[in-house]
């Protein structure tokens, strides 16, 4: 990657839009800016200061269009080189010929990632915000993108820099203990040794435990329908998802396949799945069918119940409710769900509702995937089952990748191996080699997480930070 050149790319989503914009950055990112953009006052974009905005027009071809140019001058910009963004008109065309006129005046086309590399190698940011950036991208959630931006905005390399100055400052005593174990000097005392390094311990254990939080955001929870056939769950899936993607007849064991669909909760999403009926096997293939539903139902985050209220033979509510299929086997919390209830009378729906709940702490819903009368309400309840998975969206939750969680526990493992020897030792810190040789693989290991594996330095702030000559 040559820093040196200009490049140049579309910076907006794809698509059409509103607005769009094309970024360089560079050199001379400002002068190819200039070929193509001119300011409503007549004001050179090379005459503007570190950090600038202008109104004005794009010239591509015989056309002018109205846009403006924000310029960021070397350092202050997201690549600490220069950096001009072009505000215009979002049509994907259009974008492409403001890309190709900046590349016949010099721009060269970015690669993938190149303007957060470029940030990066420049200093503008760490391994950790890089990594973050990428989560932010791929966050498909608002706490997903919460978590990615608490690890775009640093708090992996502040509770990362925090533990190395820790350790950095017990090396600097258990070293001196090495370097003056002749004297009659105590720099620091195992229990005291001890206690610190729980402390750094415990910090990076909560690290690691948020990093773990935020991961099972990166799977979708699963909601899973399930119930006798033709309960009229293939309807419901339907119309909680607005896809018309499970065909609905009145012929019991229509549905064959696993169907999946994400469903909006606000600010979080689940997966809606969608099974064949459990009732007695008709044919091999209707076996198979019930065999995969099953599996579903152990693999649910949350269940869903569907039981019918009308009488199979007619269009009349049932004397009880069928729980036929009843899933006990699961792990995962329930709802019962009574379908059809258009066709159901108020008066007898409290009735129904006792039966549903028979005394346990389930909820009970009545729907209608016909009308969408009680869907609103479902989506409610089970966005307030799912908020006991969902409840760590504390403010401490962190996206890590797995580079991350597997330096952390390296780390991890050094310090507790040192604990341990400090452990051993009575009054004074015998086995002062062997700690000192676990906090420096455990520093290392937290260099890992901010692109930072610089022994050099990190020996220089011992023996800056410390002094023997009194």
């Amino acid at each position: 990657m040559n820093l040196d050149d200009t490049i140049v790319a579309v910076s907006s989503p794809p698509g059409a839009a509103v607005r769009g914009i094309v970024r360089l950055s560079g050199p001379s990112a400002i002068d190819i800016a200039q070929t193509i953009f001119t300011a409503a006052d007549g004001t050179l974009l090379s005459d503007a200061s570190w950090n600038s905005r202008f109104e004005g027009r794009v010239r591509l071809e015989d056309h002018l269009l109205p846009a403006c140019a924000c310029v960021f001058r070397s350092p202050h910009s997201y690549t600490r080189q220069h950096l001009v963004e072009l505000h215009l008109l979002g049509s994907p065309i259009v974008l492409s010929m403001v890309v190709e006129a900046c590349l016949a005046s010099g721009a060269r086309r970015a690669e993938p990632g190149e303007f957060s590399a470029r940030a990066y190698l420049n200093g503008a940011m760490d391994l950790s915000q890089v990594h973050g950036i990428a989560g932010m991208i791929a966050a498909r959630s608002d706490l997903q993108l919460r978590a990615a931006a608490r690890l775009l905005h640093g708090h992996l390399a502040e509770t990362a820099g925090r533990a190395r100055g820790e350790l950095a400052d017990l090396l600097s005593l258990v070293e001196g203990a090495l370097d003056f174990a002749d004297e009659p000097i105590e720099f620091i005392r195992p229990e005291e040794l001890r206690d610190r390094l729980l402390t750094v311990r415990n910090e990076l254990e909560n690290t690691t435990a948020a990093g773990l939080r935020a991961e099972r955001w990166n799977e979708l929870p699963r909601v899973l329908l399930t119930g006798r056939p033709n309960a009229g769950k293939s309807s419901l899936f339907n119309r909680l998802t607005g896809m018309d993607r499970a065909i609905c007849t009145p012929i019991a064991g229509t549905t064959r396949d696993v169907l999946s669909a994400p469903l909006a909760l606000g600010d979080l999403e689940c997966l809606l799945v969608d099974t064949a009926g459990l009732d007695a096997p008709t044919d091999e293939l209707d076996a198979a069918a019930q065999a995969a539903a099953r599996r579903e139902m152990e693999a649910a985050d949350l269940i869903l119940h569907v039981l019918d209220p009308i009488s199979q033979n007619s269009s009349v509510p049932t004397a009880d409710l069928d729980f036929g299929a009843e899933p006990t086997s699961s792990q995962a919390a329930v709802i019962r769900v009574i379908s059809k209830c258009d066709l159901l009378p108020v008066a007898n729906r409290e009735e129904m509702r006792r039966r549903c709940v028979r005394g346990d702490e389930s909820a009970a819903c009545f729907v209608s995937a016909s009308t969408g009368e009680g869907c609103e309400a479902l989506t409610v309840a089970i966005r307030a089952a799912l908020s006991d998975r969902n409840i760590d969206h504390r403010d401490d939750t962190i996206a890590l990748l797995t580079e991350h969680r597997d330096a952390l526990a390296e780390s991890i493992e050094a310090i507790e191996r040192a604990i341990r020897i400090s452990d051993r030792q009575a009054d004074s810190l015998a086995d002062a080699e062997l700690v000192a040789t676990e906090l420096h693989t455990a520093a290392a290991a937290l260099g890992k997480l901010i692109g930072q594996e610089d022994t050099e330095a990190l020996l220089g702030r011992i023996f800056a930070r410390f002094c023997v000559g009194k």
